[in-house]
């Protein structure tokens, strides 16, 4: 299936790992060693309350000079934590991600319960062949710009690089430049268990070895599989001197799907308007990505015809308005504003308030204050052809 139209459901891992809020966190620690996962959840009365990866048990050790098994998983825990609903597909979920620079996604129910999670990985492992097509070989999406250190620095140096330089692992390499080993987050979840103090150890002694490399020439899909069949989730990249020069992770791979995202709306729209019979006076799709291609990540977008017929919206409007993405395609969008707390919606929604541009407004919604900008959707002939609304957390 192509994962354009592929369900977050399909994906997700159904079998999540869980602690309580109360409970050690060595006992997270052990479950993401046994299981080898990234994460887990925080849970109480099926009600997810955070969740731990492990980034944060990287950041911990680097901050605080507590031994990790003196934590709780309150701790540790990010909160709140971000889910979409089962319905929602990959790539809307992939770009939340993005937008966020988060790596894991709850998915729950209607009623907030948990019926998985879903991670970068779990949404880059169903890609298609088709999807590959797009980069020819590994340079078109590593990334250069990755953590080094000599096998003489300790864990505690890698942990600060990783930390600050928001990067998943370190590569050790030797006095030339080649890789002589890794250390990735996950050796850092199973060093923790195993010492109460890791960050005084050597590299040369904490260090995965030897690395898997590969060439930046090679195949992205011959790359992916040479990942999958050794169950790594990282390649060093090394020149034809074997200095290292590039990393391969989950999340460069998953990037690319960034740049599907234009085309990927098209596609909404274009279902869409199949789906609400639109009439002939629907908003033209250039005019309609230039404008949703000016907002900003995390900000709720509704754009309607000038009848107020919503006819294309964002994820977001479920996270920023507290709306549900299958009760706005094709309502009125005066009265879907009007329901999230806007009353005066209808007044300042018209032609004549935003003829002269846009229009601010800050208002008291159930989601707490939020600010509104209000315009015009122009064509080409700078004729009116609808309305934009985006909507942020003020």
């Amino acid at each position: 299936m192509n994962i354009h139209r592929k369900l977050i459901s399909a994906v997700m891992t159904k079998q999540v790992c869980q602690v309580r809020v109360d409970q050690p966190a060595s006992d997270a620690l052990d479950l993401m060693q046994s299981h080898h996962v990234s994460s887990v959840l925080v849970i109480e009365n099926d009600l997810i309350l955070g969740i731990i990866t492990e980034r944060d048990i990287v950041r911990a050790l680097h901050t605080d000079s507590r031994q990790l098994r003196e934590f709780n998983c309150a701790d540790l825990m990010q909160a709140p934590v971000l889910s979409v609903g089962a319905k929602t597909r990959c790539l809307d979920a992939y770009h939340l991600m993005a937008g966020r620079g988060i790596r894991h996604l709850a998915v729950t129910d209607e009623a907030g319960h948990v019926l998985g999670i879903a991670s970068e990985g779990d949404v880059m492992r169903n890609f298609g062949i088709e999807y590959y097509m797009n980069f020819k070989d590994i340079a078109h999406v590593m990334s250069k710009v990755f953590c080094k250190l000599p096998p003489t620095a300790t864990v505690g140096d890698a942990l600060r690089d990783m930390v600050e330089q928001h990067q998943s692992c370190v590569v050790v390499v030797d006095p030339q430049g080649h890789p002589a080993g890794v250390l990735t987050e996950r050796d850092v979840v199973r060093l923790s268990n195993e010492r109460p103090h890791p960050q005084q150890l050597l590299l040369s002694e904490a260090m995965h070895a030897p690395v898997m490399t590969a060439k930046p020439g090679k195949r992205l899909h011959a790359a992916v599989k040479m990942m999958e069949d050794a169950h790594v989730r990282r390649l060093v990249i090394v020149d034809e001197h074997g200095v290292a020069c590039g990393l391969l992770t989950h999340h460069e791979i998953a990037r690319g799907l960034e740049g599907d995202y234009v085309t990927y709306l098209k596609e909404i729209v274009e279902l869409q308007a199949r789906h609400l019979q639109q009439a002939a006076q629907a908003i033209d799709e250039k005019l309609l990505f230039a404008n949703i291609l000016r907002s900003v990540t995390g900000t709720a977008v509704l754009a309607s015809d000038l009848d107020y017929r919503i006819s294309y919206a964002t994820p977001s409007v479920a996270e920023v308005l507290g709306l549900r993405m299958d009760e706005v395609g094709g309502a009125d969008i005066r009265d879907t504003l009007k329901r999230v707390g806007w009353h005066s919606a209808e007044h300042s929604l018209s032609e004549e308030s935003v003829g002269r541009g846009a229009r601010h407004y800050v208002v008291a919604t159930g989601s707490g204050k939020t600010d509104f900008q209000v315009s015009v959707l122009l064509d080409a002939q700078n004729d009116p052809r609808g309305y934009l609304v985006l909507a942020q957390r003020a």
